[in-house]
């Protein structure tokens, strides 16, 4: 099987879940215009800890959640935070053109449990989705 198409399918399914658990939330003065002019496309987070993406890693380091904020380049901001476990989240209708993408780890109380890795200037095209892997080193998390 390809690559592509287990990513594709992954990507697919993240979105799902994160749709159905309402954790995707936007910031911004409301205007979407940008999106009609450039087109959109979606942009999927996967994640890791240690190069592992086992459930186990959430439970020894006491990790619960993973939260990830994506902003445009016009400044729209928009955040998910979702169980440490799915190890990734998907962000569907992003404005085409280039956004920074920010993760980190925390606790059930939203207390940040990491460092922010930042990865800047992704660029989302138009009718694709973009992927970013994200892996987060034990020394960035706190004990």
């Amino acid at each position: 099987m390809k690559l592509s198409k287990v990513l594709s399918g992954l990507a697919g399914l993240t979105l799902a879940a994160a749709s159905l658990a309402g954790c995707i939330v936007v910031d911004g003065d409301g205007g979407h215009d940008h999106v009609d002019d450039l087109g959109s496309g979606s942009l999927t987070v996967t994640t890791a800890i240690n190069g592992l993406s086992d459930a186990r890693q959430c439970s020894k380091y006491d990790v619960d959640l993973l939260a990830v904020r994506v902003e445009s380049e016009e400044g729209f901001v928009y955040k998910a935070r979702v169980n440490c476990e799915e190890f990734g989240v998907a962000f569907d209708g992003l404005g085409a053109g280039y956004h920074d993408v920010d993760v980190w780890l925390e606790d059930f109380d939203g207390d940040p449990r990491s460092d922010v890795v930042r990865v800047p200037s992704v660029e989302v095209i138009d009718g694709m989705d973009t992927l970013v892997d994200v892996d987060l080193p034990s020394r960035s998390i706190y004990r």
